[in-house]
């Protein structure tokens, strides 16, 4: 690794530690200075401010997240509906991610409305993960596991609607996270995505758990209280 490159890996390192730690909104340029024993001049060579250390940090996290699936999908001995469902399951925040991590992405997206983020990672999973999506629904085909004419097509659809779905669930349970009047429609849209889902490959009805809806919310609703705990801080 050159040098350049290990300077800034150490920055993203101990940005990382200090967000998930103490959290982003509390964590200053002269934390992650501190932390490393940096001056100023060196830490603005690489990155132009705090939030493009978040983006980094982000970008990196989500990338290193899907690369961890990935090499499960590869696992010969799953079928294709497990592998479909390793697949999406990536495109739920929740599922995926640390809570006060998720949180902060929460926050910025759906009380400061700034889709920076949520626009890099929408990016870096459908980069990363339709590849494979296709890959797996070509096997699913050949095995009768699936039925699609337009399978490409299929592949990129399925996975904007899991993404679509989770930034639904996002905006639903961010500003009241134990209200039912949110809950509830949150597991609905979650049960219609699914059963979108299933229709869009031609699998059986109940063939697909993209979610497991339970463990979602619990996460969902724990990402919203850390984002709510670090307003009022």
């Amino acid at each position: 690794m050159k040098k350049g490159d290990m300077k800034r890996t150490q920055i993203l390192d101990a940005a990382e530690r200090l967000f998930l730690g103490r959290g982003y909104e509390r964590t200053s340029v002269q934390d992650v200075l501190d932390a490393l024993g940096m001056s100023k001049g060196g830490f603005y060579h690489y990155f132009e401010s705090k939030e493009s250390v978040l983006r980094a940090v982000s970008e990196r996290r989500t990338a290193a997240r899907v690369e961890r699936a990935l090499s499960d999908v590869r696992d010969g001995r799953r079928s294709p509906l497990e592998r479909l469902n390793l697949l999406l399951v990536q495109a739920s925040l929740f599922e995926t991610e640390e809570p006060g991590f998720a949180g902060t992405l929460m926050r910025l997206a759906c009380v400061e409305r700034d889709y920076s983020l949520t626009a890099q990672r929408r990016r870096i999973l459908i980069d990363l993960l339709l590849p494979a999506l296709d890959e797996v629904l070509e096997a699913g085909i050949a095995d009768g596991s699936f039925f699609m004419r337009r399978p490409a097509e299929a592949g990129r659809l399925l996975l904007l609607l899991a993404l679509d779905a989770d930034d639904e669930v996002c905006a639903l349970l961010a500003g009241d996270p134990e209200n039912p009047d949110r809950l509830i429609p949150a597991i609905e849209l979650l049960n219609a995505c699914r059963e979108a889902a299933e229709l869009l490959v031609g699998a059986p009805h109940g063939a697909l758990e993209l979610k497991d809806v339970g463990r979602l919310v619990a996460n969902c609703r724990a990402a919203a209280a850390a984002m709510q705990a670090r307003e009022g801080a």
